[in-house]
């Protein structure tokens, strides 16, 4: 049998080894890691899928009718979108999403910690849960301001849009649209570390917001990269969840297409149908861990780079500096 290595969070890394680190720590944590999300963070996840896939469903079923049904079809739709009962479940959608979201950050960031600490994938659900217990508010508390930075600097970086229409020039216009579009995402990239550094080293939000821009200074596209490809890996594999969704769809197009009137589909083909959409939003929210934890290695190539921590503890602790010297910087 293999014997157990634990990974070395602590360590400069390029980018292939970076994606190594993320695929091998994965591979070690699959069952622990992947437990822990379903018992914790499964059932807010399952409730908010169950609500968007419903919706959905929904949505779908008005656009299919639409089809064949004409204003009548329009009316129920606007009457739908009117209804008290669409409105209470977007609202449970989203309550249920953001608490589905804070539970899977302090899942896979609370794990991280104990990994490292232990230095074991033998890891029980209890000592996640233990761990999540008391820093969830932590978590919701950095989801919350972080949605309000993101919206204050999105109408900060809408200013040069008013300003150039003003101008009523093409070019400038499209050039203000380019500007949003860069800024939003400067913006995003070098925000990105604040959960794992409020996670590490324990510091306020606003801290955790200027260490994050002092982390990225100078390696912002080395963490657009890393974050543009777990993130590529994380929709490819979750969108292929959906493709018997789409299939079912298509199936029930097909049907409305070739009779002459609109035909409400069975209730077994909507249920089976739903259930589809729900495994596909059920996946997602799993397959976070992905982009989580490539980012987590990012933070710490990041911090070894500019601060050197894994090396200056190896010399307090074992009395002398390794015989592997830490690089001056990263090749991307």
């Amino acid at each position: 049998m293999e014997t157990f290595k634990a990974i070395e969070f602590a360590k400069p890394r390029d980018f292939s080894k970076k994606m190594n680190a993320t695929i091998e720590f994965i591979k070690q944590n699959f069952k622990a890691l992947f437990k822990s999300l379903l018992f914790i963070a499964g059932p807010p996840v399952l409730l908010s899928s169950i609500l968007i896939g419903n919706f959905y469903g929904d949505y779908m079923g008005f656009v299919t009718g639409g089809m064949q049904g004409g204003p009548i079809a329009a009316e129920e739709m606007q009457n739908y979108l009117m209804s008290a009962g669409f409105w209470l479940q977007i609202l449970g959608a989203a309550i249920f999403g953001f608490v589905a979201v804070g539970l899977t950050l302090a899942v896979v960031y609370n794990y991280i910690l104990e990994y490292d600490e232990k230095k074991t994938n033998k890891i029980e659900v209890n000592d996640i849960w233990l761990r999540v217990r008391s820093t969830i508010g932590m978590y919701m508390g950095t989801m919350f301001l972080y949605g309000i930075a993101m919206v204050v600097s999105y109408f900060v970086i809408l200013i040069p849009i008013f300003i150039f229409a003003l101008s009523q020039s093409p070019v400038l216009i499209f050039f203000g649209v380019v500007l949003v579009f860069v800024g939003i995402a400067y913006v995003w990239i070098n925000l990105s570390l604040i959960f794992i550094i409020r996670a590490y080293e324990k510091i306020g939000f606003f801290s955790a917001v200027s260490r994050s821009f002092y982390l990225i200074k100078t390696k912002w596209w080395s963490t657009f990269g890393v974050i543009f490809v777990t993130g590529f890996v994380k929709s490819t594999i979750s969108s292929l969840f959906l493709i018997p969704w789409y299939i079912g769809f298509a199936v029930k197009m097909m049907h409305t297409i070739q009779n002459e009137a609109f035909q409400e589909p069975s209730l077994v083909s909507e249920l089976v149908n739903d259930a589809f959409f729900v495994l596909y939003f059920l996946v997602s929210f799993l397959l976070y861990v992905i982009p989580l934890v490539g980012i987590s290695f990012q933070y710490f190539n990041l911090v070894e780079l500019k601060e050197s921590r894994g090396l200056m503890s190896k010399i307090d602790t074992i009395g002398q500096a390794p015989t592997e010297s830490t690089p001056s910087d990263e090749h991307y």
